[in-house]
């Protein structure tokens, strides 16, 4: 399943134009999802920073910033100590001030849905559509 997952968003990835060398934030709870996101982008080259669900707008920002990610998979929403955290909106208003950021891949980890804007693509309309690498 985990093979198969990463596949999936590997070539999500592809298809949205990240490549070999490209940079990607991660921000998101820790789920399999997560590791698959970190697999998948080792998988075609790109390199990841994983960035604790936890960190502010501005620390996410900076962080996006320092490595000049092109790309952020996130969640709508992370659930932690039994409240729900807004991973989505918290990373809306980090990449207004991050330029290089062209994507961000939001998967829906509770039924809360999330306001997607022009950047955005919902990993769960895509990936299933996507064939394996």
């Amino acid at each position: 399943e985990l093979l198969e997952t990463t596949c999936r968003l590997a070539n999500t990835l592809k298809t949205y134009g990240i490549q070999k060398g490209d940079r990607v934030a991660i921000y998101m709870p820790v789920s399999p999802l997560a590791v698959a996101a970190m697999l998948a982008c080792a998988r075609i080259g790109a390199v990841h920073t994983v960035v604790f669900a936890g960190f502010s707008s501005e620390a996410l920002a900076g962080r996006i910033q320092d490595a000049q990610c092109r790309a952020v998979i996130t969640c709508n929403q992370g659930v932690r100590g039994g409240r729900f955290i807004e991973l989505k909106a918290t990373v809306d208003t980090a990449v207004k001030s991050c330029p290089s950021v062209q994507n961000v891949f939001v998967s829906q980890r509770t039924e809360h849905p999330a306001v997607m804007g022009k950047l955005d693509i919902p990993l769960e309309e895509v990936g299933h559509m996507i064939d394996m690498l």
